[in-house]
């Protein structure tokens, strides 16, 4: 009987680590925004559920994988040598944030009032401990062994031009799908697709856009270009008929670390035209056709702006603008007036910016944000009501149900704050929320010293600053939040091959 090598063993070792890494990555881009159990009625429960089919034969997978012989990592001809500085690289920063948060959750949730809840997460959006700490591993394991190719992203545009095309059928009045059966007619167009309600897909569309976006301005070959300028105007069209402005402040904070990247060189000013244009368009069409009537009566705010059709032309003007006029300008400054244009772009973002949370500030009240003021009144003085310990670790994940006595929102039980600083630090106290917060300014902290904006690791850093804005005004949600848990590894995976460079 032949007896198996050593090396065939070590091979099987990277092997299923790196394909545990490769079924999380589909899992979760792919596998989890299109699950679906019973229509719009069970939507938090089916996402978690969802998340567990991927999350498990990976562990499996992965642990099977240890039980391969390992190879020496001190033999300096080994082939798998790159592998294993990535598996054995020392834990840095954003590691050793993550796994304090994964800490102080769990403490959290065994002192709470039902560990059960705080451990599942029934008694809000399936956010618990569980699903908490199997993200925690989903970090680790696709930081460490992901291994992905142009190709892969093949199949996650694929299934998001799906996800895009149902938003608009929806929003066209059709269910095809039947994902609306016995949910209140009022209601039909809060849901679209498979990502859920209107704040849903806003977080989603935050997350998955702004990768699409480099990959586009990246993308050398023809038929790439093309296949993501597809997947980024019905992805365009999305945000339109998502008409929930928290979209927009996740995508204004995108743009804001973006500009330096996109302002780089004049092909990608002519590439950010061709969306400007398309945007202009589609808004015009959605403003215009009958055929979207029922989408447009429940825009307001900026979106009723948006759909007007003088706003339309203007940005398709902007468009054209960009397409042919600014490139060939751009083309005959010098380097020195570059960089102070896009200081002063900068500039007059940022400020911009701070006008815009005074005029919040200014006009908050409780009925501010479909009365999110309302519930943030209530977080706050739930917070003030806390005795030391809960102020310290929270009360648990996903128990805030219990605490928000009487408070409803459209006749439904608030179970989440509706912003998800304000969540952690409900449900994990001072420590939890400082933790959460490190994650980010670790985030940008990395992006000035890696000087991000020159490499193309900013596919993964600009989704996660999408998602901290819209997370101003909506909660962790099991699909999302999985996504942001999953572009952090592979963030911080390009960081380290970029370190190692």
């Amino acid at each position: 009987m032949k007896r198996k090598s050593k090396k065939t063993t070590e091979n099987w070792n990277l092997l299923l680590k790196k394909y545990s890494a490769d079924i999380l990555f589909f899992g979760i881009t792919i596998f989890v925004p299109l699950y679906m159990e019973q229509g719009y009625l069970n939507l938090t429960q089916a996402k978690a559920h969802g998340l567990y089919m991927t999350t498990l034969p990976a562990i499996i997978l992965f642990i099977i994988s240890w039980f391969c012989t390992k190879k020496d990592l001190h033999d300096k001809n080994s082939p798998s040598k790159e592998a294993a500085a990535i598996r054995f690289s020392k834990f840095n920063g954003l590691d050793v944030i993550l796994l304090s948060f994964a800490l102080i959750l769990s403490v959290s949730a065994l002192f709470s009032q039902n560990i059960a809840d705080a451990f599942w997460g029934t008694a809000g959006w399936y956010v618990g401990a569980s699903t908490m700490l199997a993200l925690t591993l989903i970090y680790f394991i696709v930081s460490r062994h992901c291994r992905l190719t142009a190709n892969s992203w093949l199949f996650v545009l694929a299934a998001n031009i799906f996800i895009f095309l149902l938003t608009v059928i929806h929003s066209l009045g059709i269910d095809i799908l039947g994902l609306h059966a016995n949910i209140d007619p009022k209601q039909f167009y809060i849901y679209s697709s498979t990502t859920g309600n209107v704040n849903w897909l806003s977080g989603y569309l935050c997350l998955v856009l702004p990768a699409f976006f480099v990959f586009f301005m990246l993308s050398t070959e023809r038929v790439s270009t093309i296949l993501y300028g597809v997947a980024l105007i019905f992805g365009i069209t999305n945000v339109l008929l998502c008409a929930s402005e928290s979209v927009f402040i996740g995508l204004y904070v995108c743009a804001f670390y973006a500009l330096p990247f996109t302002l780089r060189e004049s092909k990608r000013i002519k590439r950010l035209g061709t969306l400007v244009l398309g945007f202009g368009i589609c808004s015009l069409l959605i403003g215009t056709l009958p055929a979207f009537a029922g989408k447009r009566k429940i825009a307001t705010g900026i979106f009723s702006l948006f759909l007007d059709w003088k706003a339309a032309l203007i940005l398709c003007l902007l468009g054209c603008l960009c397409c042919f006029a600014l490139p060939l300008l751009w083309e005959k400054i010098s380097a020195q007036v570059r960089r102070g244009i896009v200081i002063l772009l900068e500039t007059v973002m940022f400020l911009s910016m701070a006008v815009l949370i005074f005029s919040f500030l200014q006009s908050y009240d409780a009925s501010w944000g479909n009365y999110r003021g309302k519930i943030w009144n209530a977080s706050f003085d739930l917070f003030q009501n806390f005795g030391l310990k809960d102020k310290m670790i929270g009360v648990g994940p996903e128990m805030l149900g219990y605490y928000y006595n009487g408070l409803t929102s459209y006749s439904l039980v608030v179970l989440t704050a509706h912003n998800e600083l304000l969540q952690w630090l409900l449900a994990t106290g001072i420590l939890g929320a400082i933790l959460w917060s490190s994650v980010f300014l670790w985030l940008v902290i990395s992006y000035f010293r890696s000087r991000c904006w020159e490499q193309g690791g900013i596919a993964f850093f600009l989704p996660l600053m999408a998602y901290l804005g819209q997370s101003m005004v909506n909660s962790p949600n099991a699909m999302n939040i999985a996504l942001f848990y999953l572009f952090l590894a592979l963030y911080r995976n390009a960081i380290c091959k970029r370190q190692r460079a």
